[in-house]
């Protein structure tokens, strides 16, 4: 009887410990899908492609040091500061790259608070101003 009344014990804490695991794994991927979607929404390409445009004036041409651009969002994350950081490829190359800190505002729409730039695109883009 007391084996019984255990062994029931022990699969209820087990069961317990497995639905908590497993809403905390589905709410993790909520949170990515999420920021997939925001990374990847036209406002903030649009975002993205002024930045690129105010540095390379023939941005996303044939004749721009930037022809194309790439969102890596497996590398989305949200900064403790406050804000989303998108890092975003140039020309298909990792070593080119912007990092951009999206922020929301009220109103639901987004700006950027900053960015930066890969020191390999940085040499890129003055090397063309010259």
């Amino acid at each position: 009887m007391r084996k019984k009344r255990l062994i029931w014990i022990l699969v209820s804490i087990l069961a317990v410990i497995g639905i908590a695991v497993g809403g905390f794994i589905m709410h993790q991927h909520q949170e990515k899908q999420k920021m997939i979607r925001i990374a990847n929404s036209d406002e903030a390409k649009k975002i993205y492609e002024a930045h690129m445009k105010a540095l390379d004036k023939n941005a996303l041409t044939t004749n721009g040091i930037i022809k194309s651009y790439e969102i890596n969002n497996d590398n989305l994350y949200y900064n403790p500061m406050g804000g989303m950081e998108v890092t975003v490829f140039v020309n298909g190359d990792k070593d080119l790259d912007f990092q951009f800190g999206l922020i929301e505002n009220d109103d639901g729409t987004y700006i950027s608070a900053y960015y930066t730039t890969s020191p390999e695109l940085s040499k890129l883009l003055k090397g063309r101003k010259k």
